[in-house]
């Protein structure tokens, strides 16, 4: 069974940061949005894309650690 959000964590959940994504890009998209203004949103774009790619890798590697039989692997770090 999936752990439920911890509300005390600071970060986003991943659903939020690809909302907070998909409003970037409306804000890129919009014309009379400056220069300035792009690159901050590029900036906040592209770091929010680091941190949702860390989290689908990890969410990845979980997955991938199921055997055949439905048994999970422990993560050797």
């Amino acid at each position: 069974m999936p752990k439920a959000a911890n509300k005390n964590d600071a970060s986003p959940s991943l659903k939020e940061q690809m909302e907070t994504l998909a409003n970037i890009v409306e804000k890129l998209e919009d014309p009379d949005v400056s220069l300035e203004d792009s690159l901050t949103f590029y900036e906040q774009g592209m770091t929010l894309v680091a941190t949702a790619g860390k989290v689908l890798d990890a969410a990845e590697q979980r997955v991938a650690m199921v055997t055949e039989d439905g048994q999970v692997q422990p993560i050797d770090s």
